[in-house]
């Protein structure tokens, strides 16, 4: 008798048929009319069963499956524009599915030998495109938890005591741009720091960190009895798309010993463009690093590194405990990355990234990069040649702009918020707003999708125009 199916007949059946509706999804993505069918929360709750005692069968169960993703944002879609990330990637996709089906935690090299060795060597070849001479990193949950581990190792750079008696005091100054990414606030109060001990530092017209004003603050607050341990460089802002420059603030670091950590999470794909990493020029002088593969890089969500020239300081800040039960001492035991992870489960997230990088290449990602870049310019340079559009902003791949109302009675950044509201509640497009300081709101235009063409720039700026008359003549 030979062994018995792994699968039964009905889930057989199932998983042909749901392979078949995802592929479909994928293929008329770019063809679907609306990027979300939009619904209230009502319907939405009206459209999910209940819980029941007795289960489904796998044939309801299918259809289930295409309710959710008929009811879902489509961010494959082309116009999806609304976040830092977009599109879809089909090797990296199935990367994601075969991560899941392979289900190992990378917690030991004992249950994830090959997607180990798979993992270091992404790290190396990042920290080799960084420029650090030698390093070691990590695949975390995220930019906003690489930013956190980047103050845990800034405080254990300083005294890699505190790890166990925690702070003495309540004195230290961590420093960040006043347009950096709020997840350095929640790593100050994670870390204890503290939110008051986050400083921001003045930025200029175009959303970069003033040196000037850097330097100026750090010698008021070591007068005042503070300890500076660390600085938080951002190279690609959330709303401007700005790169603070690296060098000088590496000077500042450098006199005062202060670690440098260089926030690329939205930037950081630009080191694969020949044209355009000198937007990161000087990033090799940082002690570590945040890069997030599934931005512009277009892999699944999450696929983030956390990067430091500094081999061991990972094991240092963040080693404790599992030795009884899970950290063994086995003939490959040096290769468990547990040890210097904040997690203990930990998915097998390189294997999306790997085969991305696999199936185009270093140069054909720094190709697909470049094809980002230059839709931003042509977006760019059709608002500014738009007589409805107010031209705001444009760098990297951030293009902020608003629409003109007929009437000069009506406020451009009430309209412009109006115009958006009523363009998300139709669903063919979305796409992000800012509010600045003085007021200001605006389109924040990004381009992380590598499914959107020109053409698709055109009928979204049609859309825009189209919806501002609706509004106005009605």
């Amino acid at each position: 008798m030979g062994p018995m199916p792994t699968l039964s007949h009905e889930e057989d059946n199932f998983l042909s048929d749901v392979f078949l509706t995802l592929r479909k999804y994928i293929q008329e993505s770019s063809e679907q009319e609306k990027v979300v069918n939009v619904k209230s929360v009502a319907e939405l709750k009206s459209l999910l069963p209940p819980i029941q005692a007795d289960g489904i069968s796998y044939a309801q169960l299918s259809l289930e499956l295409k309710e959710i993703l008929n009811n879902s944002v489509n961010t494959i879609h082309p116009l999806f524009l609304n976040q830092l990330f977009g599109g879809v990637d089909v090797a990296a996709w199935v990367g994601e599915v075969a991560s899941a089906l392979l289900n190992p935690t990378m917690a030991t090299f004992e249950i994830a030998p090959l997607i180990t060795v798979m993992e270091k060597r992404m790290v190396q070849e990042l920290i080799n495109l960084i420029g650090f001479n030698k390093g070691e990193g990590i695949m975390v949950t995220g930019g906003s938890n690489s930013n956190l581990l980047s103050m845990l190792c800034a405080r254990t750079n300083y005294n890699p005591s505190i790890r166990q008696t925690g702070f003495s005091h309540n004195q230290f100054r961590v420093y960040v741009s006043a347009e950096a990414h709020y997840s350095f606030d929640k790593a100050a109060n994670i870390t204890g720091i503290g939110t008051q001990n986050l400083v921001l530092v003045p930025c200029n017209d175009r959303g970069e960190m003033i040196p000037a004003e850097l330097e100026r603050i750090i010698v008021s607050d070591i007068k005042d009895g503070f300890t500076p341990i660390m600085v938080g460089v951002t190279s690609g802002s959330t709303v401007l798309g700005a790169f603070d420059p690296i060098t000088p603030i590496a000077k500042i670091c450098d006199a005062h010993q202060i670690w440098l950590h260089v926030d690329a999470a939205w930037g950081g794909g630009a080191l694969f463009s020949k044209k355009n990493r000198f937007l990161l020029k000087g990033i090799e002088l940082a002690d570590s690093v945040t890069f997030d593969a599934h931005k512009i890089l277009g892999a699944p969500m999450v696929t983030s590194f956390f990067l430091t020239k500094h081999a061991g300081i990972l094991r240092t800040t963040n080693r404790g405990g599992g030795a009884e039960y899970l950290f063994h001492e086995y003939d490959n035991s040096d290769w468990d990355t547990g040890t210097y992870s904040l997690q203990c489960g930990r998915r097998a997230d390189a294997l999306k990234l790997w085969l991305l990088w696999r199936v185009h290449g270093s140069e054909g990602i720094g190709q697909r990069t470049d094809q980002l870049f230059d839709l931003a310019k042509f977006t760019t340079h059709e608002i500014q040649n738009h007589s409805r559009f107010k031209f705001i902003h444009a760098h990297y791949l951030n293009v902020c702009f608003q629409i003109k109302p007929h009437s000069s009675k009506k406020d451009i950044n009430t309209f412009t918020l109006e115009v958006r509201e009523a363009l998300v509640k139709e669903g063919r497009a979305l796409i992000n707003y800012a509010k600045r300081a003085d007021g200001t709101i605006f389109f924040r235009l990004v381009f992380p999708n590598h499914k959107t063409t020109k053409q698709h720039i055109i009928q979204l700026l049609k859309l825009i125009v189209d919806k501002a008359d609706f509004i106005e003549n009605n």
